[in-house]
């Protein structure tokens, strides 16, 4: 069946009905019903489109309550790249200093990029972390901007970074299971991430993401990608939505099944000074096939 664009029109409460295994008997009757009907040429188009399998799949999505998804819902809608930046970040310059707001320059930095992770299937008992856990650093430029001024964005406490899967060429996102595994999320855990400012493993200031939490469902080559949001209280009353600042992917990493998985690698420096400051993420110790592994495929000393 042909794929077509998801419409905005709204169906009757008796066709909202979740997918189930009688999904496609459901749209043989309600199509065969229609075209009894002379609807105008676009309209039946629209109806026609909002009664596949796409459709409702699409549609029980955008109903999710999941934290994730409400961040992704804050996805920049058409041309709201190409308003002012000052429209929508907080002004933490003072007064006439829109220009140097609209001219800042935000990056993320994959400071510490996943290697390899161990596929946890479908249930929550034995779940394993990706490794080692990805670090994402933002760094703030721009003309006229002091380093007082570039300090004050950087400690800014609203920042938002969202974390999804994609394939290893990175073009095409993976969210979401095939029709076999009823659609659920391939990606699990934490895949939100909050600001922490503390000093790298140089001494230096930084404005750090940290994820820690994060585990894949099937082996495969993937990538990860980070989305910066950046959320100004003042402004949430009338801005429907705070457009994507910027994002970044990480490097290829491999899911490996659990006769496959080489094991833990330590914590790097960087992840060791982060946790000293009260960064909350897990050290390891490593065990990179080390040592030998239980009747249950887990590694004797490997961290919980």
């Amino acid at each position: 069946m042909a794929r077509h664009k998801t419409s905005d029109i709204m169906l009757p409460a008796a066709w909202r009905i979740p997918w189930d295994r009688q999904l496609d008997q459901h749209m043989a009757r309600v199509i065969k019903a229609m075209a009894k009907i002379n609807f105008a040429s676009n309209m039946h188009k629209n109806l026609f489109m909002f009664t596949t399998r796409e459709g409702l799949l699409h549609r029980n999505r955008m109903l999710s309550s999941s934290t994730t998804q409400e961040l992704q819902s804050t996805q920049p809608i058409a041309h709201a790249t190409q308003k002012p930046r000052s429209s929508y970040v907080p002004n933490l310059l003072g007064p006439d200093r829109e220009r140097n707001i609209d001219t800042m320059i935000f990056s993320l930095e994959v400071r510490q990029q996943p290697r390899a992770a161990r596929a946890c299937g479908f249930g929550d008992r034995d779940r394993r972390v990706i490794d080692p856990p990805p670090i994402v650093q933002l760094r703030i430029d721009g003309p006229g901007l002091s380093e007082e001024e570039r300090r004050a964005y950087l400690r800014y406490q609203n920042y938002v970074i969202n974390c999804s899967i994609w394939d290893e060429s990175g073009t095409r996102d993976a969210s979401y299971m095939p029709d076999e595994y009823n659609h659920q999320r391939r990606l699990m855990g934490s895949l939100v991430g909050t600001p922490f400012v503390g000093d790298d493993d140089r001494n230096q200031e930084g404005c750090f993401f940290c994820f820690s939490d994060l585990s894949c469902r099937t082996p495969g080559a993937f990538r990860l990608k980070f989305t910066l949001i950046m959320i100004d209280p003042a402004r949430a009353s009338i801005l429907r939505h705070f457009p994507t600042l910027t994002e970044i992917k990480t490097d290829i990493f491999q899911v490996y099944s659990a006769k496959e998985f080489p094991g833990m690698v330590a914590s790097s420096s960087l992840a060791k000074k982060l946790k000293e400051q009260g960064c909350i993420i897990s050290i390891k110790k490593g065990n990179e096939r080390a040592r030998p592994r239980g009747a249950d495929g887990r590694f004797d000393d490997e961290d919980d």
